[in-house]
């Protein structure tokens, strides 16, 4: 982490599906309250940003590293907080195995939860449109975000490919790479 300016990671959490997870903050916090958000926080002095999402990913959310099926990063961008103009959002992927019902119980259980509830959305451009034409979420759209958003179709149209010829019987050129 860089002493001089403020870092933050960010995670776009699927499941075995491909849905994304949103999460609703809670109504009587001072910072955005109610608005959606992704998993996401400031890194500590000592962390590196994949620690950070695993620390996040547990005191929001209730999920434990061993729970993670794949972390992935996809870039580093400005982070789009209007507030924090000039600091950077380390953006990952995280695949999970939990059900919708399954987090909100664990949101029950946070110590000192920001996050009122989670929705799985069916894709990523339902996501994308929330972010850019609403005000729900916490950042004002930029490019980078469009590039990310971009990466995460690739990623789901890749799995439900995959997902389609399995069910044909068929063998496609990104089963073999799924191997």
């Amino acid at each position: 982490m860089n002493k001089d300016k403020l870092e933050f990671v960010s995670a776009i959490i699927t499941n075995n599906e491909g849905n994304i997870l949103l999460l609703k903050r809670r109504n009587d916090l001072v910072l955005d309250a109610g608005k959606y958000d992704l998993c996401s926080g400031h890194m500590k002095e000592c962390e590196v940003p994949m620690q950070t999402i695993y620390r996040e990913m547990y005191e929001e959310l209730g999920i434990k590293q061993e729970e993670i099926k794949k972390l992935q990063k996809i870039a580093d961008i400005p982070t789009p907080h209007k507030k924090l103009k000039g600091t950077i959002c380390h953006m990952y992927h995280v695949e999970i195995d939990l059900t919708q019902k399954e987090i909100n119980q664990r949101l029950k259980k946070v110590k000192e939860p920001e996050i009122e509830s989670a929705q799985y959305i069916e894709n990523i451009g339902m996501l994308r449109k929330i972010q850019k034409y609403t005000n729900l979420m916490r950042t004002e759209h930029t490019d980078e975000q469009d590039r990310i958003f971009e990466i995460m179709q690739e990623k789901q149209n890749k799995k439900e490919e995959i997902r389609v010829y399995k069910e044909q019987g068929k063998e496609s050129k990104l089963c073999q790479e799924e191997r």
